[in-house]
């Protein structure tokens, strides 16, 4: 693998690097515990803590990908990191729901200066080089980074907080971000791509005008719109299994340090789906459909050999997150793709909100159990509808052809 990366120029390897620093948090694996027993929110007030940075997500991820595009995306992630970091500050210190609705702003903030933009950057330092084609291994490899960085911190944060207290596991996580700063003093702008006359037309068109073309690139591209789509049900995977996963932990074995253990678990399985990417490609339709199926065997048992089955979830999570990135980067053009891929993700934002919510109030008023078969049959009801949708989209392009 050290070979591997050195192949690469410095560009592409200080972003992986910092990739890893950015997902050494050391609260990720504690922070349910955190909420619950230090400021008494339950699954409820997660969920709205979670609907609160999901809306912060939803009107702020295309405007700042827009700005990045015309401001410089270096610029951006430089403000993501000190947002973060100025988050970790708030959430440690905050004594009530609404301090820490205020330091899930900032976070919020932080992902929507960061995750798109990110991508976007990477891809365009794999074009500088003429190694764009590459770009799934290599996303693969930095996500695998990104969650090996959670998975060792979420393994000792249940140690941390038991040694050193809950808050301080928050401020203690200030130390890698100030670690991914001084690597993006290395990190270059890449050089813009004038890929068609569509992409040219948009850049020179105002804020508000460039959103509605980035939607309608989207909408008027059927490999772009099923793509859309896929991400859409990825959310639906995704937000239940990172927000609320940390439940299942509390309620099978409820002391914290074995919490924080499992948490580093679910990392290093999240780290793995995306080396198991890395190793051989699976079509989105088998991973999303396995992965759906899995959700509902995790919430019909309700038990401990329900954890078997979350590892399929974990695993195939990261697998579907490479596939469909991968497949989103190379349908758009480089000058307006963190645009494009941001209003991707305003779409399965806009869904999220209300189920998310729904998931925590069901979580909180019956069981976790409940709220997992009610997202695993949602799922199940999305991919079928995948499924129909990508095979029309290919019976027109043989038609086309």
């Amino acid at each position: 693998m050290r070979g591997w990366l050195q192949s690469y120029a410095t560009q592409v390897r200080s972003l992986i690097a910092l990739h890893f620093f950015v997902g050494f948090v050391f609260w990720y694996g504690i922070e349910k515990i955190f909420l619950t027993n230090q400021l008494n929110i339950g699954p409820t007030g997660i969920a709205a803590i979670v609907t609160l940075y999901t809306i912060v997500t939803l009107f702020l991820d295309v405007p700042a990908s827009v700005i990045a595009d015309r401001w410089g995306r270096r610029n951006m992630l430089v403000v993501a990191i000190i947002c973060f970091i100025l988050a970790n500050i708030v959430l440690g210190s905050a004594h009530s729901f609404i301090e820490y609705l205020a330091g899930t702003a900032l976070w919020a903030f932080f992902s929507v200066c960061y995750g798109g933009i990110y991508e976007a950057m990477l891809f365009d330092s794999l074009k500088e080089e003429k190694r764009e084609k590459q770009y799934q291994k290599v996303i693969a490899w930095s996500s695998l980074f990104f969650m090996v960085g959670i998975a060792i911190s979420s393994l000792v944060s249940g140690f941390l907080a038991d040694k050193l207290g809950f808050r301080n596991v928050y401020f203690l996580s200030i130390i890698p971000l100030i670690f991914g700063l001084v690597v993006l003093y290395r990190i270059h702008e890449p050089r813009i791509h004038h890929d068609d006359e569509l992409a040219e037309q948009i850049i020179k068109t105002g804020y508000f005008v460039q959103l509605v073309q980035a939607f309608r690139v989207v909408w008027q591209t059927p490999r772009l719109k099923l793509v859309m789509f896929g991400m859409v049900i990825m959310f639906f995977i995704q937000t239940p299994l990172y927000e609320f996963n940390q439940y299942i932990y509390i309620t099978l074995f409820k002391v914290p340090v074995i919490v924080g253990i499992f948490g580093g678990i679910a990392g290093f399985l999240l780290a793995f789906g995306h080396y198991v990417a890395i190793k051989r490609s699976f079509h989105p339709r088998t991973l999303l459909l396995v992965t759906g199926l899995s959700i509902t065997m995790v919430a019909l048992l309700a038990n401990n050999y329900a954890l078997f089955f979350l590892a399929f979830v974990l695993v195939g999570s990261s697998m579907i997150e490479n596939a469909l990135a991968t497949e989103l980067q190379h349908a758009t053009t480089s000058r307006t793709r963190a645009s494009v891929t941001s209003a991707v993700y305003f779409a399965g934002n806009v869904l999220i909100v209300p189920f998310i919510f729904l998931f925590g109030v069901v979580a909180e008023h019956q069981s976790i159990w409940q709220a997992y078969l009610i997202d695993g049959i949602v799922v199940l009801a999305l991919v079928s509808v995948y499924i129909v949708s990508q095979h029309r989209t290919s019976v027109r392009e043989v038609v086309h052809e």
